[in-house]
């Protein structure tokens, strides 16, 4: 592993410990033995040793027997400007479609759930009927 001297003998345990799969998730343990890893991978250079056994727990095809499954945290949701859905309903029920058609066109366009649709003409309903002619475009 990494220049031994820069670190404690208990926090090398720590990471072999873990790296073999013996340390209990969420124990203290396990923060101690992550933490000296990640110093160990941050320590500049890192221990080429220490690399090839992460490379291989986290490839499928790997040797180690240990494997490390990389979760990563959801996407930001994808944003819809609610005022272009609500004046996409108020264009169309103005051109005569009816308003449960219209939601399912919005739906269609912006890629969208219904509550999301109907959220957004609950918002600007008012601002629409109040000034409808800032709508007839978008």
């Amino acid at each position: 592993m990494a220049d031994d001297l820069e670190f404690r003998p208990d926090d090398i345990k720590a990471a072999r410990e873990w790296l073999r799969g013996e340390v209990r998730k969420g124990s203290l343990r396990d923060l101690q033995a992550r933490r000296t890893l990640a110093r160990m991978l941050r320590s500049d250079p890192p221990d080429v040793g220490l690399l090839f056994i992460l490379a291989d727990a986290i490839d499928p095809d790997g040797e180690g027997g240990q494997r490390l499954f990389l979760k990563r945290k959801p996407g930001h949701p994808r944003r819809i400007n609610q005022r272009h859905v609500a004046s996409f309903i108020y264009q169309k029920t103005k051109a005569g479609a009816s308003w449960k058609a219209a939601v399912q066109e919005a739906m269609n366009e912006f890629r969208c759930a219904r509550a999301t649709v109907t959220a957004a003409w609950a918002v600007w309903q008012k601002h629409i009927k109040d000034r409808p002619e800032t709508f007839g475009r978008v």
